[in-house]
Protein backbone atom coordinates (compact mmCIF):
# COMPACT_ATOMS: atom_id res chain seq x y z
CA UNK A 1 0.00 0.00 0.00
CA UNK A 2 2.77 2.66 0.97
CA UNK A 3 4.35 1.90 -2.80
CA UNK A 4 1.22 2.92 -3.97
CA UNK A 5 0.55 5.84 -2.14
CA UNK A 6 4.18 7.21 -2.44
CA UNK A 7 3.41 6.59 -6.87
CA UNK A 8 0.40 9.05 -5.54
CA UNK A 9 1.13 11.44 -3.14
CA UNK A 10 5.05 11.36 -3.50
CA UNK A 11 7.59 8.87 -1.46
CA UNK A 12 9.14 11.93 0.16
CA UNK A 13 6.18 13.04 2.12
CA UNK A 14 4.96 9.62 2.96
CA UNK A 15 9.02 8.36 4.30
CA UNK A 16 9.12 11.76 6.18
CA UNK A 17 5.55 11.37 7.75
CA UNK A 18 6.27 7.91 8.68
CA UNK A 19 9.60 8.58 10.22
CA UNK A 20 8.11 11.58 12.41
CA UNK A 21 4.77 9.45 13.61
CA UNK A 22 7.73 6.68 14.47
CA UNK A 23 9.86 8.67 16.66
CA UNK A 24 6.88 10.47 18.24
CA UNK A 25 5.83 6.88 19.16
CA UNK A 26 8.92 5.84 20.52
CA UNK A 27 8.99 9.25 22.51
CA UNK A 28 5.24 8.53 24.12
CA UNK A 29 6.69 4.68 24.56
CA UNK A 30 9.69 6.06 26.99
CA UNK A 31 7.27 8.43 28.19
CA UNK A 32 5.36 5.65 30.08
CA UNK A 33 7.76 3.95 30.35
CA UNK A 34 9.92 6.17 32.51
CA UNK A 35 6.30 6.46 34.95
CA UNK A 36 7.98 3.27 36.28
CA UNK A 37 11.28 4.21 38.02
CA UNK A 38 9.45 7.96 38.86
CA UNK A 39 6.66 6.14 40.72
CA UNK A 40 9.07 3.73 42.48
CA UNK A 41 11.14 6.83 43.70
CA UNK A 42 7.87 8.65 44.44
CA UNK A 43 6.80 6.15 46.67
CA UNK A 44 9.57 5.37 48.42
CA UNK A 45 10.36 6.20 51.65
CA UNK A 46 12.87 8.77 50.71
CA UNK A 47 11.96 9.86 47.79
CA UNK A 48 15.67 9.97 46.67
CA UNK A 49 15.89 10.54 42.85
CA UNK A 50 12.16 11.15 42.14
CA UNK A 51 12.96 15.26 40.82
CA UNK A 52 15.62 13.84 38.05
CA UNK A 53 13.12 11.32 36.65
CA UNK A 54 10.66 13.29 37.01
CA UNK A 55 12.52 16.16 34.91
CA UNK A 56 13.37 13.46 32.41
CA UNK A 57 9.45 12.35 32.33
CA UNK A 58 8.53 16.05 31.45
CA UNK A 59 11.36 16.31 28.92
CA UNK A 60 10.46 12.99 26.35
CA UNK A 61 6.52 13.86 27.09
CA UNK A 62 6.72 17.21 25.96
CA UNK A 63 9.06 16.03 22.97
CA UNK A 64 6.38 13.70 22.10
CA UNK A 65 4.01 16.18 21.84
CA UNK A 66 5.85 18.75 19.92
CA UNK A 67 6.74 16.13 17.40
CA UNK A 68 3.16 14.53 17.15
CA UNK A 69 1.96 18.05 16.17
CA UNK A 70 4.00 18.89 14.07
CA UNK A 71 3.23 15.08 12.51
CA UNK A 72 -0.30 16.11 12.76
CA UNK A 73 -0.13 19.61 11.01
CA UNK A 74 2.16 17.71 8.64
CA UNK A 75 -0.38 15.13 8.16
CA UNK A 76 -2.91 16.98 7.69
CA UNK A 77 -1.59 19.42 4.90
CA UNK A 78 -1.06 15.87 3.30
CA UNK A 79 -4.66 15.08 3.49
CA UNK A 80 -5.99 18.16 2.12
CA UNK A 81 -3.89 19.27 -0.57
CA UNK A 82 -1.68 15.94 -1.80
CA UNK A 83 -4.78 13.73 -1.39
CA UNK A 84 -8.42 15.49 -1.92
CA UNK A 85 -6.97 18.13 -4.28
CA UNK A 86 -3.84 17.05 -5.95
CA UNK A 87 -5.53 13.61 -6.52
CA UNK A 88 -8.91 15.14 -8.05
CA UNK A 89 -6.93 17.25 -10.15
CA UNK A 90 -5.08 14.32 -11.04
CA UNK A 91 -7.90 12.02 -11.92
CA UNK A 92 -9.49 14.76 -14.25
CA UNK A 93 -5.84 15.26 -16.09
CA UNK A 94 -5.95 11.78 -16.85
CA UNK A 95 -9.64 11.51 -17.72
CA UNK A 96 -8.84 14.35 -19.80
CA UNK A 97 -6.07 12.34 -21.73
CA UNK A 98 -7.68 9.13 -22.00
CA UNK A 99 -9.13 8.31 -25.70
CA UNK A 100 -13.27 8.82 -24.95
CA UNK A 101 -13.28 5.13 -26.56
CA UNK A 102 -11.97 3.97 -22.77
CA UNK A 103 -15.35 5.18 -21.32
CA UNK A 104 -18.10 2.46 -20.14
CA UNK A 105 -20.81 2.72 -17.67
CA UNK A 106 -18.69 1.23 -15.44
CA UNK A 107 -15.53 3.44 -15.69
CA UNK A 108 -17.67 6.06 -15.53
CA UNK A 109 -18.83 4.28 -12.36
CA UNK A 110 -15.77 3.81 -11.12
CA UNK A 111 -14.10 7.38 -11.74
CA UNK A 112 -17.48 8.89 -9.92
CA UNK A 113 -16.62 6.22 -7.07
CA UNK A 114 -12.75 7.04 -7.25
CA UNK A 115 -13.45 11.35 -6.50
CA UNK A 116 -15.74 10.65 -3.83
CA UNK A 117 -15.88 7.27 -1.99
CA UNK A 118 -11.94 6.53 -2.59
CA UNK A 119 -10.45 9.92 -2.33
CA UNK A 120 -12.71 10.22 1.23
CA UNK A 121 -11.09 7.30 2.35
CA UNK A 122 -7.50 8.21 1.53
CA UNK A 123 -7.83 11.55 3.71
CA UNK A 124 -8.20 9.73 6.82
CA UNK A 125 -5.10 7.87 6.17
CA UNK A 126 -2.50 10.40 7.36
CA UNK A 127 -4.15 12.06 9.81
CA UNK A 128 -5.96 9.52 11.52
CA UNK A 129 -4.84 6.11 10.41
CA UNK A 130 -1.28 5.94 10.28
CA UNK A 131 -0.63 7.98 13.71
CA UNK A 132 -3.13 5.30 15.35
CA UNK A 133 -1.71 2.12 13.54
CA UNK A 134 2.40 3.35 14.47
CA UNK A 135 1.26 4.41 17.81
CA UNK A 136 -0.50 1.26 18.88
CA UNK A 137 2.08 -1.08 17.27
CA UNK A 138 5.62 1.16 18.62
CA UNK A 139 4.47 1.86 22.11
CA UNK A 140 3.92 -1.39 23.21
CA UNK A 141 7.65 -2.17 21.58
CA UNK A 142 8.86 0.60 23.75
CA UNK A 143 7.34 -0.87 26.72
CA UNK A 144 8.37 -4.70 26.05
CA UNK A 145 11.93 -3.76 26.29
CA UNK A 146 10.78 -1.23 29.40
CA UNK A 147 9.06 -4.47 31.14
CA UNK A 148 12.13 -6.60 30.51
CA UNK A 149 14.40 -4.21 32.46
CA UNK A 150 11.29 -4.53 35.52
CA UNK A 151 11.03 -8.62 35.37
CA UNK A 152 12.26 -10.54 32.54
CA UNK A 153 9.08 -13.23 32.85
CA UNK A 154 6.19 -10.83 32.14
CA UNK A 155 8.03 -9.59 29.06
CA UNK A 156 8.79 -13.38 27.69
CA UNK A 157 4.96 -13.58 28.31
CA UNK A 158 3.98 -10.44 26.32
CA UNK A 159 6.62 -11.41 23.53
CA UNK A 160 5.13 -14.86 23.19
CA UNK A 161 1.74 -12.89 22.59
CA UNK A 162 3.31 -11.10 20.23
CA UNK A 163 3.24 -14.44 17.42
CA UNK A 164 -0.20 -15.40 17.56
CA UNK A 165 -1.30 -11.76 17.17
CA UNK A 166 1.05 -11.15 14.07
CA UNK A 167 -0.46 -14.41 12.55
CA UNK A 168 -4.01 -13.28 13.38
CA UNK A 169 -3.23 -9.94 11.67
CA UNK A 170 -1.34 -11.22 8.72
CA UNK A 171 -4.51 -13.23 7.86
CA UNK A 172 -6.59 -10.48 8.72
CA UNK A 173 -4.68 -8.44 6.42
CA UNK A 174 -4.97 -10.84 3.48
CA UNK A 175 -8.72 -11.49 3.71
CA UNK A 176 -9.75 -8.19 4.82
CA UNK A 177 -7.58 -6.78 1.38
CA UNK A 178 -9.77 -9.67 -0.81
CA UNK A 179 -12.65 -8.70 0.62
CA UNK A 180 -12.65 -5.40 0.35
CA UNK A 181 -11.27 -6.02 -3.13
CA UNK A 182 -14.86 -7.94 -3.94
CA UNK A 183 -16.82 -5.22 -2.17
CA UNK A 184 -15.58 -2.35 -4.22
CA UNK A 185 -16.06 -4.18 -7.49
CA UNK A 186 -19.62 -5.10 -6.54
CA UNK A 187 -20.00 -1.79 -5.69
CA UNK A 188 -18.68 -0.33 -8.86
CA UNK A 189 -20.61 -2.72 -10.59
CA UNK A 190 -23.88 -1.69 -8.79
CA UNK A 191 -23.33 1.90 -10.20
CA UNK A 192 -22.65 1.22 -13.27
CA UNK A 193 -25.99 -0.53 -13.82
CA UNK A 194 -27.47 2.62 -12.28
CA UNK A 195 -25.90 4.60 -14.51
CA UNK A 196 -27.35 2.46 -17.40
CA UNK A 197 -30.66 2.33 -16.12
CA UNK A 198 -31.07 5.92 -15.77
CA UNK A 199 -30.10 6.09 -19.37
CA UNK A 200 -32.55 3.37 -20.23
CA UNK A 201 -35.44 5.01 -18.56
CA UNK A 202 -37.51 5.74 -21.64
CA UNK A 203 -37.15 1.94 -22.84
CA UNK A 204 -37.07 0.42 -19.62
CA UNK A 205 -40.64 2.59 -19.22
CA UNK A 206 -42.19 1.95 -22.31
CA UNK A 207 -41.47 -2.02 -21.64
CA UNK A 208 -42.95 -2.13 -18.22
CA UNK A 209 -40.15 -3.20 -16.66
CA UNK A 210 -39.78 -0.78 -14.23
CA UNK A 211 -42.81 -2.33 -12.92
CA UNK A 212 -41.83 -6.00 -12.92
CA UNK A 213 -37.65 -4.61 -12.09
CA UNK A 214 -34.77 -5.24 -14.60
CA UNK A 215 -33.35 -8.07 -13.90
CA UNK A 216 -29.33 -6.90 -14.65
CA UNK A 217 -30.15 -4.23 -11.44
CA UNK A 218 -31.16 -6.47 -9.21
CA UNK A 219 -28.83 -9.03 -9.83
CA UNK A 220 -25.52 -6.71 -9.47
CA UNK A 221 -27.36 -4.86 -6.26
CA UNK A 222 -28.00 -9.02 -4.53
CA UNK A 223 -24.51 -9.40 -5.61
CA UNK A 224 -23.20 -5.98 -3.92
CA UNK A 225 -25.48 -7.03 -0.35
CA UNK A 226 -23.83 -10.16 -0.66
CA UNK A 227 -20.43 -9.09 -1.30
CA UNK A 228 -20.85 -6.68 1.74
CA UNK A 229 -22.06 -9.28 4.11
CA UNK A 230 -19.00 -11.39 2.90
CA UNK A 231 -16.84 -8.43 4.31
CA UNK A 232 -17.84 -8.06 7.10
CA UNK A 233 -18.13 -11.65 8.40
CA UNK A 234 -14.53 -11.67 6.92
CA UNK A 235 -13.27 -8.37 8.60
CA UNK A 236 -14.98 -9.23 12.21
CA UNK A 237 -13.72 -13.02 12.39
CA UNK A 238 -9.89 -12.04 13.11
CA UNK A 239 -10.93 -9.22 14.71
CA UNK A 240 -12.29 -11.30 17.45
CA UNK A 241 -9.18 -13.52 17.71
CA UNK A 242 -7.21 -10.46 17.57
CA UNK A 243 -9.01 -8.64 20.72
CA UNK A 244 -9.37 -12.52 22.42
CA UNK A 245 -5.58 -12.97 22.64
CA UNK A 246 -5.03 -9.28 24.12
CA UNK A 247 -7.37 -9.90 26.85
CA UNK A 248 -6.06 -12.96 27.67
CA UNK A 249 -2.42 -11.86 27.72
CA UNK A 250 -3.12 -9.07 30.03
CA UNK A 251 -5.09 -11.65 32.17
CA UNK A 252 -2.00 -13.75 32.12
CA UNK A 253 0.43 -10.70 33.27
CA UNK A 254 -1.72 -9.68 36.23
CA UNK A 255 -1.69 -13.25 37.13
CA UNK A 256 1.79 -14.11 37.29
CA UNK A 257 2.65 -10.09 38.07
CA UNK A 258 0.55 -10.71 40.90
CA UNK A 259 2.32 -14.16 41.67
CA UNK A 260 5.92 -12.11 41.97
CA UNK A 261 4.53 -9.71 44.18
CA UNK A 262 3.28 -12.19 46.51
CA UNK A 263 7.19 -14.35 46.22
CA UNK A 264 8.64 -10.69 46.56
CA UNK A 265 10.33 -11.32 42.98
CA UNK A 266 8.42 -8.17 42.55
CA UNK A 267 7.74 -4.76 44.50
CA UNK A 268 3.95 -3.74 44.19
CA UNK A 269 4.65 0.02 42.93
CA UNK A 270 6.89 -1.43 39.71
CA UNK A 271 3.73 -4.27 39.42
CA UNK A 272 1.20 -1.84 39.75
CA UNK A 273 3.00 0.74 37.23
CA UNK A 274 3.30 -2.05 34.46
CA UNK A 275 -0.12 -3.25 35.20
CA UNK A 276 -1.71 0.16 34.53
CA UNK A 277 0.76 0.55 31.43
CA UNK A 278 -0.28 -2.23 30.17
CA UNK A 279 -3.95 -1.97 30.34
CA UNK A 280 -3.16 2.10 28.84
CA UNK A 281 -2.16 -0.24 26.18
CA UNK A 282 -5.09 -2.11 25.04
CA UNK A 283 -7.76 0.50 23.58
CA UNK A 284 -5.22 1.04 21.41
CA UNK A 285 -4.13 -2.00 20.21
CA UNK A 286 -8.17 -3.08 20.44
CA UNK A 287 -8.37 -0.32 17.76
CA UNK A 288 -5.13 -1.04 15.62
CA UNK A 289 -7.53 -3.42 14.55
CA UNK A 290 -10.52 -1.17 13.41
CA UNK A 291 -7.69 1.01 11.73
CA UNK A 292 -6.15 -2.11 9.94
CA UNK A 293 -9.16 -2.15 8.17
CA UNK A 294 -8.91 1.63 7.07
CA UNK A 295 -5.54 0.53 5.94
CA UNK A 296 -7.08 -2.54 3.90
CA UNK A 297 -9.62 -0.09 2.46
CA UNK A 298 -7.41 2.43 1.63
CA UNK A 299 -5.12 -0.21 -0.26
CA UNK A 300 -8.17 -1.36 -2.39
CA UNK A 301 -9.09 2.77 -3.08
CA UNK A 302 -5.63 2.99 -3.92
CA UNK A 303 -5.64 0.33 -6.17
CA UNK A 304 -8.90 1.94 -7.72
CA UNK A 305 -7.22 5.44 -8.16
CA UNK A 306 -4.08 3.93 -9.59
CA UNK A 307 -6.21 1.97 -12.53
CA UNK A 308 -7.52 5.39 -13.20
CA UNK A 309 -4.32 7.91 -12.88
CA UNK A 310 -2.34 5.27 -14.29
CA UNK A 311 -4.09 4.20 -17.31
CA UNK A 312 -2.38 4.24 -20.74
CA UNK A 313 -3.54 6.91 -23.11
CA UNK A 314 -3.55 6.66 -26.81
CA UNK A 315 0.25 7.44 -27.79
CA UNK A 316 0.70 10.41 -28.41
CA UNK A 317 3.23 11.90 -31.12
CA UNK A 318 6.53 13.36 -30.10
CA UNK A 319 6.10 17.33 -30.97
CA UNK A 320 9.26 16.75 -33.19
CA UNK A 321 6.96 14.01 -34.76
CA UNK A 322 3.62 15.57 -34.63
CA UNK A 323 2.41 16.70 -37.98
CA UNK A 324 0.16 18.95 -39.21
CA UNK A 325 -2.73 17.81 -41.55
CA UNK A 326 -3.14 19.41 -44.97
CA UNK A 327 -6.66 20.35 -45.26
CA UNK A 328 -9.49 18.17 -43.96
CA UNK A 329 -9.60 15.64 -46.59
CA UNK A 330 -10.62 12.27 -45.07
CA UNK A 331 -9.21 8.97 -45.70
CA UNK A 332 -9.59 5.57 -44.60
CA UNK A 333 -7.05 2.70 -46.01
CA UNK A 334 -7.33 -0.82 -45.35
CA UNK A 335 -9.48 -0.54 -41.76
CA UNK A 336 -9.55 -3.23 -39.80
CA UNK A 337 -10.97 -2.81 -36.02
CA UNK A 338 -12.79 -4.55 -33.51
CA UNK A 339 -13.70 -3.88 -29.71
CA UNK A 340 -12.07 -7.52 -29.32
CA UNK A 341 -9.25 -7.58 -31.93
CA UNK A 342 -10.44 -11.44 -32.60
CA UNK A 343 -14.17 -10.36 -33.96
CA UNK A 344 -13.43 -7.13 -35.90
CA UNK A 345 -15.96 -4.67 -36.58
CA UNK A 346 -14.41 -3.42 -39.71
CA UNK A 347 -12.76 -5.29 -42.03
CA UNK A 348 -10.86 -3.84 -45.31
CA UNK A 349 -12.95 -0.77 -45.12
CA UNK A 350 -11.04 1.57 -47.44
CA UNK A 351 -12.33 5.33 -48.72
CA UNK A 352 -11.93 8.53 -49.19
CA UNK A 353 -14.05 11.73 -48.53
CA UNK A 354 -13.02 14.78 -50.51
CA UNK A 355 -12.57 18.42 -48.56
CA UNK A 356 -15.64 20.16 -48.47
CA UNK A 357 -18.16 16.98 -49.05
CA UNK A 358 -20.46 15.14 -47.29
CA UNK A 359 -20.31 11.13 -47.14
CA UNK A 360 -23.36 9.60 -45.38
CA UNK A 361 -23.42 6.29 -43.95
CA UNK A 362 -25.99 3.80 -44.40
CA UNK A 363 -26.51 0.20 -43.20
CA UNK A 364 -28.09 -2.13 -40.51
CA UNK A 365 -27.64 -1.96 -37.21
CA UNK A 366 -24.11 -3.02 -36.09
CA UNK A 367 -22.74 -2.50 -39.36
CA UNK A 368 -19.68 -0.23 -37.95
CA UNK A 369 -21.09 3.15 -38.93
CA UNK A 370 -21.14 4.88 -35.41
CA UNK A 371 -17.44 3.33 -35.50
CA UNK A 372 -16.09 4.89 -38.57
CA UNK A 373 -16.79 7.94 -36.38
CA UNK A 374 -15.24 7.43 -33.76
CA UNK A 375 -11.98 6.15 -35.81
CA UNK A 376 -12.42 9.50 -37.02
CA UNK A 377 -12.20 11.18 -34.12
CA UNK A 378 -9.68 8.96 -32.64
CA UNK A 379 -11.64 7.22 -29.69
CA UNK A 380 -9.29 4.18 -30.47
CA UNK A 381 -6.94 3.26 -32.75
CA UNK A 382 -6.95 1.10 -35.68
CA UNK A 383 -5.51 -2.73 -35.68
CA UNK A 384 -4.94 -2.53 -39.21
CA UNK A 385 -4.25 0.04 -41.66
CA UNK A 386 -4.55 3.88 -41.33
CA UNK A 387 -7.31 6.81 -40.88
CA UNK A 388 -5.57 10.04 -42.42
CA UNK A 389 -6.68 13.67 -42.26
CA UNK A 390 -5.51 16.13 -44.55
CA UNK A 391 -2.89 13.04 -45.74
CA UNK A 392 -1.91 12.72 -42.04
CA UNK A 393 -2.36 9.65 -40.10
CA UNK A 394 -4.71 10.23 -37.08
CA UNK A 395 -1.87 8.67 -35.02
CA UNK A 396 0.81 11.71 -36.16
CA UNK A 397 -1.57 14.06 -34.97
CA UNK A 398 -2.06 15.32 -31.23
CA UNK A 399 -4.85 14.43 -29.61
CA UNK A 400 -5.72 18.62 -29.03
CA UNK A 401 -5.38 19.17 -32.30
CA UNK A 402 -7.44 16.44 -33.52
CA UNK A 403 -9.79 17.79 -31.29
CA UNK A 404 -9.91 20.93 -32.35
CA UNK A 405 -10.14 20.28 -36.16
CA UNK A 406 -13.43 18.04 -35.38
CA UNK A 407 -17.04 18.58 -33.53
CA UNK A 408 -19.47 16.13 -33.26
CA UNK A 409 -23.12 15.89 -32.87
CA UNK A 410 -24.95 12.51 -31.89
CA UNK A 411 -28.15 11.49 -30.97
CA UNK A 412 -27.56 11.06 -27.01
CA UNK A 413 -27.25 15.10 -26.14
CA UNK A 414 -25.91 15.71 -22.64
CA UNK A 415 -26.20 18.82 -21.25
CA UNK A 416 -24.36 20.11 -17.88
CA UNK A 417 -26.58 21.46 -14.81
CA UNK A 418 -26.03 25.33 -15.65
CA UNK A 419 -27.61 27.33 -18.15
CA UNK A 420 -28.31 27.33 -21.80
CA UNK A 421 -25.68 29.72 -22.23
CA UNK A 422 -22.95 28.34 -20.23
CA UNK A 423 -23.56 25.09 -22.44
CA UNK A 424 -23.72 26.24 -25.60
CA UNK A 425 -20.05 28.34 -24.65
CA UNK A 426 -18.17 25.31 -23.70
CA UNK A 427 -17.69 24.54 -26.78
CA UNK A 428 -15.34 27.55 -27.20
CA UNK A 429 -14.83 29.15 -23.79
CA UNK A 430 -13.76 32.54 -25.45
CA UNK A 431 -16.82 32.90 -27.27
CA UNK A 432 -18.82 36.57 -27.14
CA UNK A 433 -22.50 36.99 -26.31
CA UNK A 434 -22.57 38.18 -30.13
CA UNK A 435 -21.21 35.02 -31.31
CA UNK A 436 -23.39 32.98 -28.92
CA UNK A 437 -26.35 34.87 -30.40
CA UNK A 438 -25.86 34.03 -34.25
CA UNK A 439 -25.13 31.05 -33.36
CA UNK A 440 -28.64 30.23 -31.79
CA UNK A 441 -30.18 31.65 -34.76
CA UNK A 442 -28.11 29.61 -37.00
CA UNK A 443 -29.68 26.25 -35.12
CA UNK A 444 -32.87 27.69 -34.56
CA UNK A 445 -32.20 27.84 -31.09
CA UNK A 446 -33.07 31.30 -31.17
CA UNK A 447 -37.05 30.77 -31.25
CA UNK A 448 -36.44 28.15 -28.07
CA UNK A 449 -34.68 30.75 -25.97
CA UNK A 450 -37.34 33.40 -26.66
CA UNK A 451 -40.20 31.14 -25.18
CA UNK A 452 -38.45 30.89 -21.77
CA UNK A 453 -39.17 33.25 -19.45
CA UNK A 454 -35.43 33.26 -18.33
CA UNK A 455 -33.76 33.14 -21.49
CA UNK A 456 -29.87 32.22 -22.28
CA UNK A 457 -29.75 31.86 -18.77
CA UNK A 458 -32.30 29.37 -18.09
CA UNK A 459 -31.05 26.28 -16.09
CA UNK A 460 -31.74 23.06 -17.72
CA UNK A 461 -31.26 20.57 -15.22
CA UNK A 462 -29.00 17.72 -14.71
CA UNK A 463 -28.53 16.04 -18.18
CA UNK A 464 -30.34 18.90 -19.56
CA UNK A 465 -34.10 16.67 -18.52
CA UNK A 466 -35.73 20.42 -18.41
CA UNK A 467 -35.49 20.49 -22.31
CA UNK A 468 -37.12 18.49 -24.75
CA UNK A 469 -35.00 15.94 -26.97
CA UNK A 470 -35.56 18.32 -30.23
CA UNK A 471 -34.74 21.57 -27.73
CA UNK A 472 -31.09 19.79 -26.13
CA UNK A 473 -30.47 18.58 -29.97
CA UNK A 474 -30.75 22.40 -31.12
CA UNK A 475 -27.91 23.44 -28.16
CA UNK A 476 -25.38 20.68 -29.29
CA UNK A 477 -25.87 22.05 -33.02
CA UNK A 478 -25.14 25.59 -31.68
CA UNK A 479 -22.39 24.18 -30.16
CA UNK A 480 -21.19 22.60 -33.27
CA UNK A 481 -21.67 26.78 -34.84
CA UNK A 482 -19.74 28.10 -32.39
CA UNK A 483 -16.51 25.58 -32.41
CA UNK A 484 -16.85 26.06 -35.79
CA UNK A 485 -14.18 22.82 -36.66
CA UNK A 486 -13.96 22.25 -40.28
CA UNK A 487 -14.38 18.31 -39.63
CA UNK A 488 -17.98 17.60 -38.63
CA UNK A 489 -19.22 14.40 -37.74
CA UNK A 490 -22.72 13.70 -37.50
CA UNK A 491 -24.12 10.46 -35.45
CA UNK A 492 -28.39 10.11 -35.69
CA UNK A 493 -29.02 13.05 -34.68
CA UNK A 494 -32.78 12.94 -36.43
CA UNK A 495 -33.43 9.53 -35.29
CA UNK A 496 -35.17 10.05 -31.69
CA UNK A 497 -36.94 13.52 -33.06
CA UNK A 498 -40.77 13.85 -33.80
CA UNK A 499 -42.03 15.14 -37.22
CA UNK A 500 -41.81 18.54 -36.55
CA UNK A 501 -37.75 18.91 -34.93
CA UNK A 502 -36.79 16.65 -37.45
CA UNK A 503 -37.96 19.18 -39.96
CA UNK A 504 -36.33 22.05 -38.17
CA UNK A 505 -32.92 20.00 -37.82
CA UNK A 506 -32.58 19.09 -41.58
CA UNK A 507 -33.30 22.63 -42.15
CA UNK A 508 -30.38 23.66 -39.89
CA UNK A 509 -27.68 20.79 -41.43
CA UNK A 510 -27.73 22.02 -44.44
CA UNK A 511 -26.29 25.38 -43.63
CA UNK A 512 -24.39 23.72 -40.91
CA UNK A 513 -22.63 21.07 -42.82
CA UNK A 514 -21.70 24.06 -45.69
CA UNK A 515 -17.95 24.60 -45.87
CA UNK A 516 -17.35 21.46 -44.18
CA UNK A 517 -15.95 18.11 -44.59
CA UNK A 518 -18.87 15.78 -43.05
CA UNK A 519 -20.26 12.35 -42.31
CA UNK A 520 -23.20 11.84 -41.18
CA UNK A 521 -24.73 8.59 -40.02
CA UNK A 522 -28.21 8.39 -40.78
CA UNK A 523 -31.14 5.75 -41.35
CA UNK A 524 -33.67 8.23 -42.91
CA UNK A 525 -33.93 9.22 -46.69
CA UNK A 526 -34.46 13.01 -46.06
CA UNK A 527 -30.99 13.05 -43.82
CA UNK A 528 -28.86 11.79 -46.47
CA UNK A 529 -30.41 12.84 -50.00
CA UNK A 530 -27.92 15.55 -49.87
CA UNK A 531 -24.88 13.65 -49.51
CA UNK A 532 -22.17 13.96 -51.97
CA UNK A 533 -21.41 10.23 -51.75
CA UNK A 534 -22.94 7.43 -49.34
CA UNK A 535 -21.35 4.49 -48.22
CA UNK A 536 -23.64 1.35 -47.87
CA UNK A 537 -21.83 -0.89 -45.06
CA UNK A 538 -22.94 -4.50 -44.87
CA UNK A 539 -21.57 -6.89 -42.47
CA UNK A 540 -20.09 -10.55 -43.90
CA UNK A 541 -20.98 -13.74 -42.60
CA UNK A 542 -18.25 -13.08 -39.73
CA UNK A 543 -19.54 -10.03 -38.29
CA UNK A 544 -16.89 -7.51 -40.06
CA UNK A 545 -18.46 -5.11 -42.24
CA UNK A 546 -17.02 -3.85 -45.55
CA UNK A 547 -18.33 -1.06 -47.79
CA UNK A 548 -20.79 -2.89 -50.18
CA UNK A 549 -22.02 0.19 -51.85
CA UNK A 550 -20.79 3.80 -52.91
CA UNK A 551 -21.87 6.27 -54.78
CA UNK A 552 -23.99 9.85 -55.11
CA UNK A 553 -27.49 9.20 -53.94
CA UNK A 554 -29.23 9.42 -57.77
CA UNK A 555 -26.88 6.58 -58.79
CA UNK A 556 -27.00 4.31 -56.31
CA UNK A 557 -30.90 4.16 -56.71
CA UNK A 558 -30.37 3.95 -60.51
CA UNK A 559 -27.63 1.29 -59.67
CA UNK A 560 -30.72 -0.85 -57.84
CA UNK A 561 -28.49 -2.33 -55.24
CA UNK A 562 -28.97 -2.19 -51.25
CA UNK A 563 -29.37 1.34 -51.11
CA UNK A 564 -31.98 1.56 -53.66
CA UNK A 565 -33.88 -1.14 -51.51
CA UNK A 566 -33.21 1.10 -48.42
CA UNK A 567 -34.89 4.53 -50.64
CA UNK A 568 -37.69 2.14 -51.88
CA UNK A 569 -38.81 1.45 -48.24
CA UNK A 570 -38.03 5.06 -46.90
CA UNK A 571 -40.06 6.18 -49.35
CA UNK A 572 -43.25 3.71 -48.99
CA UNK A 573 -42.85 4.38 -45.69
CA UNK A 574 -43.51 8.53 -46.23
CA UNK A 575 -46.59 7.41 -48.11
CA UNK A 576 -48.28 6.27 -45.39
CA UNK A 577 -51.68 7.79 -43.95
CA UNK A 578 -53.98 7.14 -41.41
CA UNK A 579 -57.81 6.14 -42.51
CA UNK A 580 -60.30 8.70 -41.57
Amino acid sequence: MMTLLADLVGVREVRSLIALYAVAAVLEGVTLALLIPFLRAFLDDSGAGAGGWLVALCATGVAFLVLQSAAMVRSYRISVYDVCDALIVRIADRVLELPLGWFTAEREARIASAVSREINTLSHIASIVLPNIISALGVPAVMLIAVALVDWTLAAVMLIAVLPLAWIWARMRRAATEASEIETAAATGAAGRLIEYARLQPVLRATGLTRRGWASLDDALAEEDVAVRRALTVKGRPAMGFTLVLYATFAALIALGLAHVLDRRLDAVAYLAVMVITARMLGPLTQAVLFSSEIHNAAVALRAIHSIVFAEPLPEPEPAEAREPAGTEVAFSGVRFGYDPAAPVLDGVDFTAPAGTMTALVGPSGSGKSTILRLIGRFWDVDAGAVTVGGVDVREIPTRRLMELTSMVFQDVYLFDTTIRENVRLARPGATDAELDAAARAARLDQVIEALPDGWDTQVGQGGLKLSGGERQRVSIARAFVKDAPILLLDEITSALDGENEAAITSVMRELTRGRTVFLVAHRLSTVRDADQILVLQPDPSGAARIAERGTPAGLIAAGGRYAEFAEASSAAGRWRFGE
